[in-house]
């Protein structure tokens, strides 16, 4: 069941990325993250245009990939946005946007583990370990800051909403020019 979800996603992701509607110029960065339940997070992520639909109405599209490191299990998201430039190009730019998210959740060895509202457990066997994932809603908002030469801050709140909702911080830098 589990490697069926992730074919899914996969497949899903590379028709996406592969549309043809994408713009030829997207944007990579990096970032660090903080979750209500899952805590200190490292992450990757693409920003492109979704071209004719970018240039008349400000949509731009996302991807991000988290892996964080609680003490108790393993933890990963990978999300797909639609981010609304709110005011590009000032030296603040907000924007807000929505998407679907995918969470994996596993234990680590022996000790069990807890799933992401913390309050269903998922419980160790043996050394087996369980696994526990899930889709889920993501609203977000943020802003990016004014690029230095190849440079760009951002920082952003999302809310996940599903199976065990939580909050995620997150600030990084994109590289290279839009």
């Amino acid at each position: 069941m589990m490697r069926m979800k992730s074919v899914w996603i996969a497949t899903g992701l590379a028709a996406v990325m592969m549309s043809g509607r994408l713009e030829a110029q997207a944007r990579f960065g990096t970032n660090v993250s903080w979750g209500s339940d899952t805590h200190i997070g490292l992450g990757a992520r693409v920003g492109f245009g979704l071209g004719e639909l970018t240039k008349k109405s400000k949509i731009e599209g996302q991807a991000t990939f988290d892996f964080f490191f609680p003490r108790t299990f393993n933890a990963w998201e990978v999300t797909g946005n639609a981010l609304y430039l709110v005011a590009p190009g000032g030296s603040v730019a907000p924007y807000v946007g929505a998407g679907l998210g995918y969470s994996y959740y596993g234990a680590k060895g022996t000790t069990g583990a807890y799933s992401r509202s913390l309050l269903q457990p998922v419980f160790s066997v043996g050394g087996l370990g369980s696994n526990n994932s899930n889709f889920f809603l993501n609203l977000l908002g943020g802003v990016r800051f004014k690029p230095t030469g190849n440079i760009q801050p951002f920082a952003e709140g999302r809310v996940e909403i599903g199976n065990g909702s939580q909050l995620v911080l997150t600030g990084g830098v994109f590289f290279g020019r839009k």
